[in-house]
């Protein structure tokens, strides 16, 4: 991990930061963003890394949807 990927992500995350979100006094965006918030900030460091050639693999031709489609998605089994 290189510094610039650092930089891409904390620009990232700020930019998830909605005006609304800092008139209520928020910092970050609110936690219910959380998979939004996160997949930006990986597309984000993953464009660094194919721009500065340091991805193993071709870039995927939609990366957004690429890398939403290697997210966790929590399924629970219900029991009731």
């Amino acid at each position: 991990v290189i510094d610039e990927m650092f930089f891409a992500a904390a620009r990232a995350l700020a930019d998830q930061v909605s005006e609304a979100d800092l008139a209520q006094g928020l910092i970050y965006p609110p936690i219910g963003s959380i998979r939004q918030v996160s997949a930006a900030i990986a597309v984000a460091v993953a464009r660094v890394a194919y721009q500065r050639g340091l991805a193993a693999e071709p870039e995927p031709d939609d990366l957004p949807a690429y890398i939403e489609a290697q997210m966790y998605v929590p399924r629970y089994q219900s029991y009731v």
